[in-house]
């Protein structure tokens, strides 16, 4: 250890409300040192504040000393700053400042803040979605070796996010991020770096079965596909979804009983099937249970249940589907009030993720003036964004 770190340790431990202010005094004249002690000096508090109001302040002054670290474009400390800005650590939440934060380290070409910068691109986080943009900061962080960026970029090959998708490519992100993890847990780590490199590789080991599920899926659904081979996908695709917990593998398995596609229909075990997904944390199950209510589909028809799954759905993860489902709730008044200027919000979150069907059903809402001036025209605009986007509906409008 840092005989400085040691010194200023010491110097906590014998009088910890003294050594904080002198600790504070030399992280203002420069010294870096004393910082990543008085911020460990300050979780520690927090966690033995006897008031939340006593918390809070103790967070104002982690917030304050971090903040003398970022003057200083150190890369750790300007994104910490930006993660408590974003959180509202300390302050208010600020995502635009988190942001800037977060930028400052990325120009610095600290391989985190690229990463940082990548995540708010594709989350939308301080500016506005650009998919493009977040695979670029992904890529230029995966060419550094950093395997959290390899398996984001994974990630956006496998949903097509600014790039068609494309199955093989996120097998091969995965591949170079299991390489990069496996090399460094053969190093020198502190248990907090080999936790975390651990949890990456079980990542990517839950990201593969998800693309073993899709491929199954799609070799079942297959009919040019031998039977013998299209048997094998569903045995194996039972299997995933059975003994390994995969939850893309039982929400293909509650589609193909809905849908009664290569099994018989059969709607009870379908929800059984998305209910597993759900429990897994799967918010397009959660979309596709709260359906299931709205038409009473393999259960009774219950609107409230419908619209609790949907707005469960919509606040574990943005779904958009799950948004777009809830501004139809807030529409038509199934399991909560008619609120037009609700609906019409909760259109405008899901079709900023590309949602046909959130455009058309925006286009409804000018179309009759619902919550909004009747406007023929801006109705068009959006049905014809609707129809571009794969929502057949939206050509009767046109």
């Amino acid at each position: 250890m840092n005989e400085s770190i040691q010194k200023y340790q010491t110097l906590l431990s014998e009088n910890p409300a003294k050594a904080e202010k002198q600790l504070y005094k030399l992280a203002k004249k420069g010294d870096l040192q004393a910082l990543p002690v008085l911020n460990e000096y300050y979780e520690k508090s927090v966690t033995e504040a006897g008031t939340p109001k006593e918390a809070a302040k103790i967070r104002q002054k982690a917030l304050k000393a971090a903040l003398l670290g970022a003057a200083q474009n150190d890369p750790y400390w300007l994104i910490l700053v930006g993660e408590m800005y974003r959180y509202g650590v300390g302050t208010a939440k600020d995502e635009k400042k988190a942001f800037s934060y977060y930028e400052k380290a990325a120009a610095l070409e600290d391989v985190d803040g690229i990463v940082k910068v990548g995540r708010a691109y594709l989350n939308g986080i301080g500016v506005p979605t650009d998919y493009q943009k977040s695979l670029h900061f992904f890529e230029t962080a995966a060419d550094r070796d950093n395997p959290e960026a390899m398996i984001l970029a994974a990630y956006q090959y496998e949903n097509g996010k600014g790039v068609n998708i494309d199955y093989e490519k996120p097998l091969e992100w995965l591949a170079r991020a299991e390489r990069s993890c496996q090399l460094r847990l053969k190093g020198e780590l502190s248990e907090k770096e080999r936790n975390y490199y651990e949890s990456l590789l079980q990542d990517v080991d839950n990201k593969r079965k998800h693309y073993e599920s899709v491929t199954c899926a799609e070799l079942i659904g297959s009919e040019s596909c031998p039977m013998e081979q299209r048997q094998k996908a569903f045995a194996r695709l039972s299997e995933l979804a059975h003994e390994k917990g995969d939850s893309r593998a039982q929400v293909s398995m509650g589609i193909l009983y809905e849908e009664g596609k290569f099994v018989g229909q059969d709607e009870r075990k379908a929800l059984e099937y998305y209910r597993m997904a759900a429990e897994n944390g799967s918010t397009g199950a959660m979309n596709n249970i709260g359906n299931f209510y709205l038409h009473g589909k393999g259960v009774a028809k219950d609107y409230g249940k419908a619209f609790a799954w949907y707005q469960k759905a919509a606040d574990l993860s943005g779904n958009a589907a799950a948004e777009c489902s809830l501004g139809m709730c807030y529409q038509y008044g199934y399991g909560t009030k008619i609120d037009y200027e609700k609906a019409r919000s909760f259109y405008v979150l899901s079709a900023k993720q590309g949602l046909g069907l959130a455009y058309y059903r925006l286009g409804l809402l000018y179309e009759q003036g619902l919550g909004v001036p009747q406007d023929i025209r801006i109705a068009k605009q959006y049905f014809g964004e609707a129809l571009h986007r794969g929502c057949r509906e939206a050509a009767f409008k046109l």
